[in-house]
């Protein structure tokens, strides 16, 4: 009679005397998830007997078969629809037009931008500012130093401006260093002085400045020098 061994992973499992015994012990030890490997040894006559088929039917009957259930569809109800026209109601657009204020602008004669100091504001004086308002309405009575021409002292861009050449630096304000400029060519357009700044200016400028000029500032205070020294003579011969 012929006995079986069965060989799992190269260690003795167990020993059947049928076919039928060696196929239900490895069906019964299969395990699907573990890569064991089976041999069964005929210990009569010594040979191996190929176990592959069986060990595939037991991995195809293993695996479970995943049933897709398709659920009815569903039956939709139809859409009531009503024969009867939507009642639209017209756009009604009106023909009187818009009325609109017209805007208003600042009054400009030369055509540029407006000047950014309001009119009629000055600054309080202070304890150390030098102040000669006399001085200061003769010098809006001189030609622009840049331009030349003559007009009325005022704030527009058409007037005379007394440009103070070094502001208020240090706190104070002196007005016999002060020359005569144009409104627009002071404050009231883009190519005056206080938009452009000081090397801009000399740069735009410098046909109707004096050659060897290299500092806008030192001309200005020059020429408020000689201003002031000519306002000195005509008092003085006033007075005499």
């Amino acid at each position: 009679m012929s006995r079986f061994m069965i060989l799992k992973n190269q260690k003795i499992h167990a020993i059947e005397s049928s076919v039928d015994d060696v196929n239900a012990s490895i069906g019964r030890d299969f395990r699907v998830k573990k890569q064991d490997s089976y041999e069964v040894q005929d210990l009569k006559s010594g040979e191996k007997v190929c176990v592959e088929a069986l060990l595939k039917r037991l991995r195809v009957d293993a695996t479970p078969v995943k049933e897709v259930k398709i659920s009815p569809q569903k039956q939709r109800k139809p859409i009531a629809r009503s024969t009867r026209p939507i009642a639209r109601t017209p756009i009604t657009r009106s023909t009187k037009p818009i009325a609109r204020q017209p805007a208003s602008f600042p009054s400009n004669k030369s055509g540029s931008v407006q000047s950014w100091r309001a009119s009629g504001k000055k600054p309080k004086p202070g304890r150390n500012d030098i102040i000669d308002d006399q001085y200061s309405a003769w010098l809006g009575g001189q030609p622009c130093i840049i331009t030349g021409m003559v007009a009325d002292r005022g704030v527009g861009p058409d007037s005379i401006h007394c440009h103070h050449i070094r502001g208020r630096s240090r706190g104070r304000r002196n007005d016999y260093a002060q020359v005569p400029l144009i409104g627009h060519m002071h404050t009231w357009s883009n190519h005056s002085y206080h938009v452009l700044g000081k090397s801009s200016f000399l740069e735009r400028w410098k046909d109707c400045i004096p050659d060897g000029v290299d500092d806008i500032v030192v001309y200005f205070e020059a020429r408020a020098k000689a201003f002031k020294a000519q306002y000195d003579a005509e008092m003085k011969g006033l007075i005499s």
